[in-house]
């Protein structure tokens, strides 16, 4: 079965012979191939001068509006063709982690967009985010199957959104045995979370950074904000922190915390649900030797960056003024148009604003479960930097 092509634009077409995997859509050669004219959700790119370049995905109606897939002239996406890419992904998360507890698959990182997946031993909870792979989603489940056991357990958890782009209806589906939450270890810390709370129930992207942080709080007073079910702080409790306050808007999360402290043993661990902002915000003169700021994405859209960055100024300027001397000050964004130069702009913008001094102490990256491509620098989301804070 052949499939329908799109022509790129002759100055367009190196990023992709880079190792780009996206196509915009003022890139395509309309007057070749009208992007209203393709039917499917697979085409097959071409040069200017009508030579194959790779088979990507489709949607007319994205800016993105082509993400290859792969490099070869593929005409379906099949059982072996999810088999090869997800056990190429497997391979390299099992020769990096102990125990099968991660992304398994992370989108265009693994040469997969449009699919993530994150592992909690014989739990996969996945999100599709396009049309191609959501047709293809029966293949997916049988390419699983096939690598992990006809009995092991996928939630579609389809709510991101990403689908909207892509015209996706959102839902939530089991594929075998249903569950209510999911069981995981990290940094040596249990963890039980719910199958209906944020993304895929667990954020495996800050992994490293907070390993980095449990070997800072032995005997430290720590807040730990926008804390969700207690990444953070539940593993500084557990690692020797002297008290750890966890806030955050959602009740459930709160209650999360809760069960996931006496999962570990933990008596050292109070919780306060509350916004975050209005929180920090408030006359309370409570004062920390660790702060974590990890809020959700804040820039959703290049337009909205202004706003965005202002919210980011207030949330660290409220921070800092509760940093002990000498503390340390934990600020993350996972914002893709909150740029690391910006963020440390930020910080540094509202530490002189109060007569303080940031020490940059260390940078965290996703570990291994979320590869980078050189050639996507748009994929580099996560900025997570610690600071050593004094008033020198």
């Amino acid at each position: 079965m052949s499939l329908p092509r799109l022509r790129i634009k002759k100055r367009e077409q190196q990023r992709l012979r880079d190792g780009h995997l996206w196509v915009y859509s003022n890139e395509v050669e309309t007057q070749v191939t009208p992007l209203k004219a393709i039917s499917g959700n697979l085409v097959h790119l071409e040069d200017y001068r009508g030579q194959f370049i790779a088979t990507a995905s489709f949607n007319a109606q994205s800016l993105i509006c082509a993400r290859i897939v792969s490099l070869d002239e593929v005409s379906v996406l099949d059982q072996a063709f999810f088999r090869q890419k997800i056990q190429a992904a497997l391979a390299l998360r099992d020769t990096i982690f102990q125990q099968p507890y991660y992304r398994l698959v992370f989108g265009e990182g693994d040469f997969l967009p449009g699919i993530v997946i994150d592992r909690f031993n014989e739990i996969l909870v996945a999100q599709i985010s396009t049309q191609a792979i959501e047709h293809a989603k029966p293949e997916l489940v049988a390419a699983l199957q096939e690598i992990f056991g006809q009995d092991c357990k996928i939630l579609f958890k389809n709510d991101g959104k990403g689908r909207h782009i892509e015209q996706l209806p959102e839902y939530t589906e089991h594929v075998g045995a249903p569950f209510n939450d999911i069981e995981l270890i990290e940094n040596g810390v249990q963890f039980k979370a719910p199958v209906d709370g944020q993304k895929t129930g667990w954020f495996f992207d800050h992994r490293d950074g907070r390993q980095w942080l449990n070997a800072c709080v032995k005997g430290k007073s720590v807040l730990d904000v926008f804390s969700y079910i207690g990444g953070w702080g539940i593993q500084a409790a557990k690692h020797g922190a002297s008290t750890v306050t966890c806030v955050d808007a959602s009740q459930k999360a709160i209650d999360q915390i809760g069960i996931n402290a006496q999962l570990n043993g933990l008596n050292n661990v109070q919780t306060i649900c509350a916004d975050a902002f209005d929180y920090l915000k408030t006359q309370d003169n409570t004062t920390y030797d660790v702060i974590v700021l990890d809020p959700p994405a804040l820039i959703q859209k290049r337009r909205d960056f202004e706003q965005g960055r202002q919210a980011y100024f207030v949330l660290n300027e409220h921070a800092l003024k509760r940093i002990n001397e000498g503390g340390i000050f934990i600020s993350a964004s996972c914002s893709l148009h909150m740029t690391s130069d910006e963020l440390l702009k930020i910080v540094q913008q509202v530490a002189r604003r109060q007569n303080k001094q940031v020490q940059l102490i260390h940078q965290a990256r996703p570990a291994a479960d979320h590869p980078r491509l050189l050639s996507m620098p748009e994929a580099d989301y996560l900025k997570c930097f610690m600071f050593k804070v004094t008033s020198i």
